[in-house]
């Protein structure tokens, strides 16, 4: 076995609340009613996951994974402000429970977009107080939840959701500036600092981190413009948020999706991706990436988990050589120094992808979203057969 992973990998696959449970009632649910999902689809019962939840960590188990990053639905446990659902939590302590079970790890992650709706309708996270509502809702998951969770994921991808959410307008509650996106991304910066200091309050041996959406950035021309340029976007897009909370982190987090090619001139810039292979939404596979951007990450002295890479691909004739490029990629970035410790695959299964809805695929099981039946991809069988063997 030519890729062989340090003893003690940890092997899962990912999924969130609101694109898998189905029912819930948030700023995305109202939001999805006024025809803002590409596809003209609204969440509904997603994918049943809050029925189907056992069922799902079987699947889980069939893929070998030691690991399953899952989030709880914050407007589920405090659907009023201070009022705290004791069902609910029930509900995600059952999950853990099943996942212990089964020898699988929980990585909890306790905010992953969507919002209470009386938390949207008081500003959401423009909102002075929001990183103190934020870190009341932390403490009671954590005394309900805490004994069975040693690994916690405070927030998803902080600058993709403001920079969707408040620069570009794309998703609720569609703003565009960016004073508001600055605002946005230091309070979540201090909301995960708040629920750090909590989270080990109550358990001192947990593990705390915030995933982040990591990205390669290149010039398309070697001058000192492009050069320059993008080394400040690259600093400012992987690092600069990372950097606020580098003394509240006990891991780094990373989501890998992109390869930004870029040329820069004085009035803007252009992607020169070559695109040779794609995903269903566009998105270029560039493997060589995910061990640059690992490789960024060194510095921190932190141990690394990959919480999120995969790609759309309804035919699966893409993912499983996805998966083996990008994990020969991450194990030659652990032989350069890189304390990579976990991979986790998206997705579990096919989801509600937000704005893009129902129709890309990035399931390892496919979803039949009337009947929710799942079926294994044969990228599925791929992954099973790498984790079984913590290799390649």
């Amino acid at each position: 076995m030519k890729y062989k992973f340090p003893s003690g990998f940890i092997w899962g696959t990912a999924t969130s609340a609101h694109q898998i449970e189905g029912g819930n009632e948030n700023n995305w649910t109202e939001w999805e009613q006024d025809g803002h999902i590409k596809d003209g689809s609204v969440s509904g019962r997603a994918a049943n996951s809050y029925e189907l939840h056992a069922e799902d960590i079987k699947l889980v188990k069939e893929l070998n994974n030691n690991a399953y990053r899952f989030s709880i639905e914050w407007s589920r446990i405090e659907p009023q402000r201070g009022r705290w659902d004791k069902v609910e939590l029930r509900h995600y302590q059952k999950i853990i429970e099943e996942c212990r079970r089964n020898d699988i790890e929980p990585f909890v992650t306790l905010y992953h977009w969507t919002q209470p709706l009386w938390f949207a309708e008081m500003g959401g996270w423009l909102n002075k107080q929001s990183p103190l509502i934020f870190r009341n809702y932390v403490e009671q998951v954590v005394k309900f939840l805490g004994s069975g969770v040693t690994f916690w994921c405070t927030i998803n991808e902080p600058m993709v959701y403001a920079y969707n959410s408040y620069w570009l307008g794309k998703w609720p509650p569609q703003g565009k500036s960016f004073f508001k996106f600055n605002q946005v991304i230091n309070n979540l910066a201090q909301a995960h600092r708040l629920a750090y200091f909590i989270l080990h309050e109550k358990n001192s041996r947990c593990q705390v981190g915030a995933a982040k959406n990591n990205q390669f950035f290149e010039p398309y021309l070697d001058t000192w413009l492009n050069r320059t340029a993008v080394n400040f976007i690259r600093r400012y897009w992987n690092h600069s948020w990372l950097k606020k909370i580098k003394d509240t982190s006990d891991y780094l987090a990373v989501n890998y999706y992109f390869h930004n090619l870029l040329y820069v001139s004085l009035r803007g810039y252009v992607l020169m991706n070559e695109n040779k292979i794609i995903s269903d939404l566009g998105w270029e596979v560039y493997p060589e990436g995910i061990g640059a951007v690992l490789k960024e990450l060194r510095g921190y002295q932190l141990p690394i988990y990959v919480l999120e890479n995969g790609l759309a691909d309804a035919s699966d004739e893409k993912r499983a050589d996805f998966i083996r490029a990008h994990l020969r990629s991450v194990r030659q970035a652990i032989a350069e120094g890189a304390d990579v410790r976990g991979y986790f695959h998206w997705s579990l299964m096919d989801n509600f992808e937000w704005a893009d809805g129902f129709e890309p695929k990035f399931g390892l099981y496919q979803v039949d979203f009337k009947t929710f039946k799942r079926t294994p991809r044969p990228s599925a069988a791929a992954y099973a057969e790498i984790c079984k063997n913590n290799g390649l």
